[in-house]
């Protein structure tokens, strides 16, 4: 196996494992920040989006923009690994975890995003069910889901300049 397919996997891995298995960020036995959060908000973030884009200060057809781009996030690991044959869905798709990623260390660190860093955090925000999932292991302020879905992210973003043949 080439390495650009390898990088590929691997950075599709890292992502589900960021996404899904690890916290963004939470407090053990109160709430965790997550993919599985996210899920479980999905229809609240539909159903309340004109409320919501009112809160944020924005038009509601951003609101539903930035929705589509955390939903197809959701699946960005998979779609990393089923793309691992063609550079071009390996680059699209890396660019999602490593965007939010980045985006999540923006939100902790800088404050340019604003109010909308609000809509951000309390889109992931779930339960933490049976004080164990997902895994809170906080790294600072943030988990280590952010990490790992940013580090899958940089793997797929390399996996495009090395060989797949």
């Amino acid at each position: 196996m080439e390495s650009g397919k390898l990088f590929a996997i691997l950075g599709g891995i890292l992502t589900l494992v960021g996404t899904y298995v690890f916290a963004v960020y939470g407090t053990a036995g109160v709430y965790a920040a997550s993919g599985i959060g996210f899920i479980m908000n999905i229809p609240d973030l539909f159903t309340n989006a004109d409320a919501i884009a009112i809160l944020l200060g924005t038009q509601v057809w951003l609101y539903y923009i930035l929705l589509i781009i955390f939903i197809v996030f959701l699946a960005a690991g998979v779609l990393q690994i089923v793309g691992m044959n063609s550079k071009v869905l390996s680059l699209i798709f890396a660019l999602f975890p490593l965007g939010v990623g980045l985006m999540f260390i923006f939100l902790e660190y800088t404050d340019f995003l604003g109010i909308k860093s609000l809509f951000f955090a309390l889109m992931f925000a779930g339960e933490h069910y049976a004080d164990f999932y997902p895994i809170i292991v906080n790294l600072g302020t943030l988990g280590l889901g952010v990490y790992l879905t940013l580090g899958g992210g940089v793997l797929g973003f390399i996996s495009v300049f090395l060989p797949r043949d």
